[in-house]
């Protein structure tokens, strides 16, 4: 591979675009996960350390692993949308009996066709078509591959579409094309489905809020115990650091921790700012 710093020859460039703007960096990545208990504090408890140009979602089944070889197998897991993906959902599920709690990416040509998202559409996994909300249904699907993955392209009769008032709304700026739609196999589609549905709706929001704490954790590491600041070279070397910076961050939790009988009780803590806008904003 490239070398594109000579002070670490296994540092590697990456970018990412987060809602504080696009993010350049040379180096790793760190992935921490902490609990998220209601009584007592919460401290780090697993450590994983990347190559940069690693995405999220593909050092999650080494978190579980890491997690579950440590004895700390969580029944519910709450991570963003980086992780989080049917197929992840999914995996989690099935391989390591985890519930992957997040936001699934919303469908990207939304924008594209306000009149019919793909919920709209039924889809009848017996005879293999999808009929729309304006009741024409589709020939038999066909399998095809997305991004390396199994899909079913479905694609809707060009008369039918033609003919339908609703088409600018529904096929986009389209001429002569009907509407062509891709589903997930069965289990997967149906996570989606169901995710989408769920996180529009204010409960969901509430129960997600929690990972507010997380995200508290990262600021805290970075800015307070200098995370980002690599004092060492190479992947293991940095993950040393990185496992340190965390047992230090949950030294100084702990040590200001006192057990129930021992100090006198205080009032709860108030909510953040942070905290309450993520519980106020849709997703």
């Amino acid at each position: 591979m490239e070398i594109v710093t000579p002070h670490d020859p296994e540092a590697r460039y990456s970018q990412k675009v987060t809602a504080a703007g696009q993010q350049d960096w040379i180096g790793y990545r760190d992935h921490q996960t902490e609990t998220c208990d209601e009584t007592g504090p919460n401290v780090i408890v697993q450590v994983t350390t990347r190559p940069a140009p690693e995405q999220d979602i593909d050092a999650l089944d080494r978190i579980h692993l890491g997690l579950t070889a440590q004895g700390f197998q969580p029944t519910e897991h709450v991570v963003d949308s980086g992780y989080i993906s049917p197929d992840s959902i999914h995996h989690a599920a099935q391989h390591w009996d985890i519930t992957l709690f997040g936001p699934v990416r919303d469908d990207p040509q939304a924008g594209k066709r306000p009149g019919f998202a793909k919920q709209d559409f039924h889809i009848d996994w017996q005879a293999r078509t999808l009929t729309c909300p304006n009741g024409v249904t589709s020939p038999p699907w066909k399998p095809t591959l997305g991004d390396g993955h199994p899909r079913l392209s479905v694609l809707f009769p060009r008369k039918a579409c033609r003919e339908c008032v609703d088409r600018l709304k529904c096929t986009g700026n389209v001429e002569g094309k009907g509407r062509h739609v891709f589903l997930m196999p069965q289990p997967l589609q149906e996570i989606q489905t169901q995710n989408r549905a769920e996180q529009t709706t204010t409960e969901w929001r509430w129960r997600y809020a929690i990972r507010a704490g997380c995200e508290a954790t990262v600021s805290e590491t970075v800015h307070a115990h200098g995370l980002r600041n690599c004092r060492y070279r190479g992947l293991a070397r940095t993950h040393v650091q990185h496992v340190l910076t965390a047992a230090g961050t949950n030294i100084i939790r702990l040590s200001g921790y006192l057990s129930p009988g021992i100090a006198p009780p205080r009032k709860a803590r108030p909510r953040s700012r942070f905290q309450q806008l993520c519980r106020d904003l849709p997703t």
